[in-house]
């Protein structure tokens, strides 16, 4: 893996990532995800929550958007002093811990719990060996080895595919 040199030092580890991923949609998906925001709109004018109606508008606006828009490619780092997504760097101080869940081809993926109000966060691993990545991360975090399952938000993505 190529490394590139930064304020941070030099990255340990890079590979590209998607900004989100994208979910293969029938008409179906389409359909159903029209009458249920028609639903809860209508329900929320009935009960005159008119904000949630805004946001219920907003939120399928956002969700049909990103369907035809292609995400961005970030670069997933992993240095000596912390990890980069993107141009947002964490230091390990901010990180708790860090798992994998690896079950190919259905997940692949590497998850950073932090301390304090932060998500956890999923970095898919491709095709990167997860063994080697995890040898090296143990050298600066602890590894939650307890942690065998996908966070709820991730599972409602995959199966809503949102």
């Amino acid at each position: 893996m190529p490394t590139e040199e930064n304020k941070q030092g030099q990255a340990i580890f890079q590979w590209p990532i998607p900004e989100y991923l994208i979910h293969q949609r029938t008409q179906y998906w389409y359909l159903v995800a029209i009458i249920f925001a028609i639903v809860l709109i209508v329900l929320s004018i009935i009960t005159a929550n008119f904000l949630f109606a805004l946001i219920i508008i907003l939120v399928t606006f956002i969700i049909f958007l990103r369907s035809y828009t292609a995400p961005r490619n970030l670069l997933f780092q992993i240095f000596d002093s912390g990890i980069m997504v993107g141009e947002r760097y964490f230091p390990y101080e901010k990180i708790k811990s860090f798992y994998f869940i690896y079950d190919p081809p259905a997940v692949k993926k590497l998850f950073f719990d932090f301390k304090g109000v932060y998500p956890t966060i999923s970095i898919p691993l491709d095709n990167n060996n997860p063994i080697v990545i995890r040898q090296k991360l143990l050298e600066y975090l602890t590894e939650d080895a307890e942690r065998g399952h996908q966070s709820f938000d991730d599972q409602l993505e995959t199966i809503l595919k949102l």
